[in-house]
């Protein structure tokens, strides 16, 4: 495999990697930090916090299916080498459609985020 499609394959690992870790640490970090932002008055306001974390939840799980298909379709890289077929692609709709569904979920997240960030201001 040329050394381009090597690089290919590692930063999509790493982006994909990337969003998990964001992911991860933005559930830990408002979960940690709720009690500061979550009065009494705002716990109605709370659904959007809520759909943020299932979210980040379902971007992780996407994120994680994305690496599996990644390595699993660098490992047919080894068994077509013997057959001579031809290169893996780092565009494979086993892996696009993944990692589009990571990054849409992450995104969405972070909108109901700023939701809640925006609800919980104008109500306290």
């Amino acid at each position: 495999m040329r050394e381009q499609r090597k690089k290919a394959f590692d930063f999509a690992a790493e982006s994909t990697k990337l969003l998990i870790t964001l992911s991860t640490g933005m559930i830990a970090l408002t979960i940690t930090f709720s009690q500061a932002f979550i009065s009494d008055t705002a716990k109605a306001t709370l659904w959007p916090l809520l759909v943020a974390w299932a979210c980040y939840l379902v971007s992780v799980v996407f994120g994680i299916a994305t690496m599996l298909s990644l390595t699993g379709t660098l490992s047919e890289v080894n068994s077509a080498d013997e057959t001579g077929a031809s290169e893996p692609s780092v565009y494979a709709p086993s892996i696009t459609g993944k990692s589009l569904l990571q990054i849409a979920f992450f995104l969405l997240a972070l909108a109901f985020t700023c939701v809640h960030g925006c609800v919980s201001i104008t109500n306290g």
